[in-house]
């Protein structure tokens, strides 16, 4: 009977932890999504409808790809690669051209989001 309680209770500690670190991720990547989002509405013109939906996809993507990271059984790799291109798409779909574009290339250091001139 001990043992059933000692086996119990370390199965519980060990759950509890898991989703609290689920819990700290999720967060950590919460703040990342909204500091990327409104550092990319300062230099894009993006309104706050669009900066929500931006921060759903960007969030969801973030998430997606650490459990890709973490799966054990998949091709991390081809997942990943699906990912980027379901978020490429919904970004298209959120966005227009121009400001797809600016923030593709920001995104994805083609460009600096500030100049150099303006960093004093």
């Amino acid at each position: 009977m001990k043992k059933k309680i000692l086996l119990f209770t370390v199965l519980f500690a060990f759950f509890l932890n898991v989703s609290a670190q689920e819990s700290i991720i999720s967060d950590v990547f919460e703040k990342f999504v909204e500091n990327k989002i409104s550092s990319m509405q300062e230099v894009i013109d993006i309104d706050d409808e669009q900066a929500k939906q931006l921060k759903k996809v960007e969030l969801n993507f973030l998430l997606e790809v650490n459990s890709a990271e973490n799966c054990w059984w998949c091709n991390t790799k081809k997942r990943i690669e699906k990912l980027k291109t379901k978020k490429e798409e919904q970004l298209k779909e959120i966005m227009r051209l121009d400001q797809f574009i600016k923030y593709d290339a920001i995104d994805k250091k083609k460009i600096k989001k500030h100049p150099i001139w303006m960093l004093d």
